[in-house]
This record gives C-alpha cells, sequence and structure tokens, in this order.
C-alpha cells in the first residue's frame, strides 16, 4: 500500500487511475441489468444503479491507496457493491416483508466473499426469479477477484462477519413495520454487551456500512499484512468509520423519511442537540481512531470526505432547517484545506 499524503494526490489517483476502471466495470454490469428477462427484477436492478452509482464511486476511493491493483479491488468493490445495492432495492421497494426471503437473498452477499462457494437459489421464496444470472455473475465475479488478493484468508473471517451484520440489519430493517423495532432490539440484546459504549440504533447504523469490508480488501493486496494491523482497521471502522458514515446517510434523509414513514436511526435520538453531539463525537472518535492505522493520512481523509460528501447533498438546505441547522455545526469540525477542496469536489458530484 502506497502512502497518500493530501488530498490532490488522492483525487489524482482517483481520477487517473480508479475512475475509468469504475467506469467500465459499472457500465458492464447496468448493461447486464438492462437484459434481466424479469421486469420486476430488471426494473429495481437498474434503479439502483441508476440512483447508487455514488455508492461505487465512494467505494472505489480506496482503491486509490494501491494502485497497482486497482484491476483487482475496483471490480471486486464494483460488483460487491452492486450486489448490496440491488438487494437493498428487492427488499425496500417490492412488495414482500417475508424476513425469510431477504436472509435468502442475502446469502449471495456471504457466498460473495467465499471463493468456491456453490452458487444457491437466491430467489428461493419470492416469484419473480429469473434474472438471466445477473445475480450470480455478481457473486461469482466477487470470488475471483477476491481470490486473487494475496492475504485474502487473513481478512476472510473479519470481512464475513461485517457481511453477515450487514445482512441481519437488511432482514430486521425491511419487515413489518410493526414488528420491526422489536426485532431490531432483539438483535441489540446479542450485541450490546460488546457494543455498550454506543446506543442501540448507532449499532444498527454501524452495520450498515461497507465501507470496512472495502478497507480490509485493500489491505489483503498485501502478503505481509499482520494480524495486528487487520485488528486495528477493523475496530477503527467498526464502530467508528462505518458509523459516521450510516449517520451521516441517515441525517441527510431525516425530512424525508419522515415523510415517508420510513425507519431513519438518527430520528431515534432524543433532540437535534443530542443529534449534533452524537455525531461530533463520532466524528471525534473516527479522527482519533485512524492515527494508529498504516496509511493514518489517507484514513483521516476518508473522515473528511465522508463529512464533506454527504453534507453537499441537495437536501442539506435552509428549506430543511434541523438537518441544515446539524450540518452546519459538523462542517465546523472538519476544518482545513482537505475539507474544503472535498466539499467542493462533493459538490461536482453529488450535484
Amino acid at each position: 500500500m502506497s502512502e497518500l499524503r493530501n488530498p490532490w494526490q488522492l483525487l489524482y489517483r482517483v481520477y487517473r487511475h480508479v475512475q475509468p476502471v469504475l467506469e467500465r466495470e459499472f457500465a458492464a454490469w447496468y448493461k447486464k441489468a438492462q437484459a434481466i428477462p424479469n421486469p420486476e427484477l430488471r426494473k429495481q436492478a437498474q434503479d439502483s444503479m441508476d440512483s447508487k452509482k455514488f455508492h461505487c464511486q465512494g467505494g472505489c476511493v480506496y482503491a486509490a491507496q494501491v494502485v497497482g491493483h486497482v484491476e483487482t479491488i475496483v471490480p471486486l468493490i464494483v460488483a460487491y457493491q452492486t450486489i448490496s445495492d440491488y438487494l437493498d432495492n428487492l427488499c425496500d421497494r417490492s412488495t414482500s416483508l417475508d424476513p425469510q426471503d431477504f436472509r435468502q437473498l442475502h446469502v449471495s452477499m456471504q457466498d460473495a466473499l467465499t471463493p468456491g462457494a456453490p452458487l444457491r437459489d437466491y430467489y428461493l421464496y419470492r416469484e419473480d426469479k429469473d434474472d438471466g444470472g445477473f445475480l450470480a455473475d455478481l457473486v461469482q465475479t466477487c470470488q475471483r477477484f477476491a481470490a486473487q488478493l494475496p492475504a485474502y484468508e487473513k481478512i476472510q473471517s473479519q470481512v464475513l462477519e461485517f457481511s453477515c451484520l450487514y445482512s441481519d440489519l437488511q432482514v430486521y430493517k425491511h419487515i413489518d413495520p410493526k414488528l420491526r423495532e422489536q426485532e431490531l432490539f432483539a438483535w441489540w440484546d446479542l450485541h450490546k454487551e460488546r457494543y455498550g459504549y454506543i446506543q442501540w440504533q448507532e449499532f444498527a447504523a454501524v452495520t450498515g456500512s461497507t465501507i470496512g469490508i472495502f478497507a480490509l480488501f485493500c489491505m489483503a493486496t498485501d502478503s505481509r499484512v499482520k494480524e495486528e494491523q487487520i485488528e486495528v482497521v477493523s475496530e477503527a471502522y467498526f464502530p467508528w468509520m462505518c458509523g459516521l458514515h450510516i449517520l451521516l446517510d441517515y441525517l441527510i434523509d431525516l425530512e424525508e423519511d419522515r415523510l415517508g414513514g420510513d425507519l431513519n436511526f438518527v430520528s431515534y435520538y432524543l433532540s437535534e442537540q443530542e443529534a449534533t453531539e452524537r455525531l461530533q463525537f463520532f466524528i471525534q472518535q473516527a479522527k482519533a481512531s485512524v492515527r494508529r492505522l498504516p496509511n493514518p493520512a489517507f484514513h483521516r481523509m476518508i473522515v473528511d470526505g465522508l463529512v464533506a460528501f454527504y453534507l453537499a447533498d441537495r437536501k442539506v438546505n435552509r428549506s430543511q432547517p434541523r438537518i441544515y441547522t446539524i450540518a452546519k455545526q459538523l462542517l465546523k469540525q472538519a476544518k482545513g484545506l482537505p475539507s474544503v477542496l472535498f466539499y467542493v469536489n462533493s459538490l461536482l458530484v453529488r450535484r
């Protein structure tokens, strides 16, 4: 992994080395999505790629650390994130509220991280089934590229743990709204002894991020990576970096979710002040935790980039005063040239 010391260097690598591979891979998967025989599955695949491409763009920033491996890391991240976004649409936009269906769909995410694992019938519990091999191809692509990472065996158990927690969240948050909270609380009961220093809704938000998995993919490009390095990266990302990522995502959707009656973890804070203080705390903890990581300057830029990227969203404006007020306070913590540069870049990307 090569050292990244400043935002200019990071942005250069992203646009020069990462972006061309990302665009090629994304376009290929989009073409396959367009060819899905089943109209409902085709619609959800295309819609997810139309509205969530920025997830792939954000995830692939991690490949800037390992430009010599972009032809492995970028296809792996794009394929894995495409599975995540596609399944999110299938669970969120479809008429099904069946947890068994959601669980079976998300088994694909663990199979994708297990090179050599046989494919399963991921659509077993739903009527719409014929995707023309779209999901199976995504799974096998992930398996193929994961197997090419020199130290994949060293990170596999950790990425599978993160993936299983992600899948748990997707099941519980998409079931019948009348059952949703009790299932989320029961799930939290299983984990609160280990993560009792954060709130239940914060734990749930943490599990909803894939960036910890992407950070570990990059670690696995080095056959000499040590177990203790993997451990400190995992602890920095889970909960602090992943939590910051998803809490910011929920923050900008706060009003939209309120109007739509959708689950939003930021809404569980008792007041605007508490929401601001907890998000500030996650920023502080994320910045403190990355000091121990290999290539700390890169991960510090990820913290600044997350704040800039989400708070540059169109939804952050004076017409939504709750979001706008919190966002102003958070931006005060992201000071200096890196934050300004990432904020301007994010405005261009997101608007």
